[in-house]
């Protein structure tokens, strides 16, 4: 039972211990302590220089930059890149004149085209050079228009040419070379001559200005019956 330690006089001993522990080694820890403040401070020295060589508003600036790049290639490729062009529509005068109606002479060999609601007339003329004298107005006309007229005779080229001084222009007319006048009438109407050779004799086309893309399509539909 002497043998025996009781737990107080224990803890009491331990205590008395302490002290000499941390007296001895005073030293030690400070310098521990010491160092342990200055590896900090140069870790966080480090950690802001890293900080501020890399700012938030730097990136931010660089991401703008290389966000805004492809944008802009893509508008110079959509400027670069060139409109498609709109074709020009051919307008095919025979599908204009297909269902007109055809004025054929079967006595001087040759036909010609006129438009639909028109309508033709044979006048007899006292020129005993013409041969022929058609007259072709629109329906309802009142009587003794000369809207568009043909005459047929016996005037060779030259002649005809003679009947009016001007010079005119060379177009072509039936696969052959005519001439295209301007001219006006007694009532002051522009009008346009055309004279047509035809073997010896020719054909001399007079219109009203009024209906000159009519009878330009006219004159594109003019056959030689021999």
């Amino acid at each position: 039972m002497d043998n025996q330690i009781n737990p107080q006089d224990k803890q009491q001993k331990f205590n008395n211990t302490q002290p000499g522990f941390f007296s001895k080694n005073k030293s030690t820890i400070i310098i521990i302590t010491l160092f342990s403040f200055a590896s900090f401070g140069i870790t966080g020295y480090i950690l802001m220089t890293n900080s501020k060589s890399a700012s938030p508003r730097e990136t931010t600036s660089e991401n703008i930059v290389s966000t805004s790049t492809p944008a802009l290639l893509s508008q110079k490729a959509i400027s670069a890149t060139p409109l498609p062009s709109t074709p020009t529509p051919t307008i095919n005068l025979f599908n204009l004149t297909s269902t007109w109606n055809t004025f054929t002479s079967a006595a001087y060999s040759y036909s010609i085209r006129y438009p639909v609601g028109w309508t033709t007339q044979t006048v007899t003329q006292t020129d005993q050079k013409i041969l022929e004298y058609v007259v072709f107005n629109p329906v309802s006309t009142t009587a003794g228009t000369l809207s568009i007229t043909l005459s047929y005779g016996t005037r060779t080229y030259s002649e005809a040419l003679a009947l009016d001084p001007q010079t005119g222009t060379t177009i072509t007319v039936a696969s052959i070379g005519a001439t295209q006048k301007k001219s006006k009438d007694s009532n002051g109407f522009q009008a346009t001559n055309v004279i047509v050779p035809f073997g010896s004799n020719t054909i001399i086309f007079n219109a009203k200005n009024t209906y000159l893309s009519l009878f330009n399509q006219m004159l594109t539909t003019l056959k030689f019956l021999k």
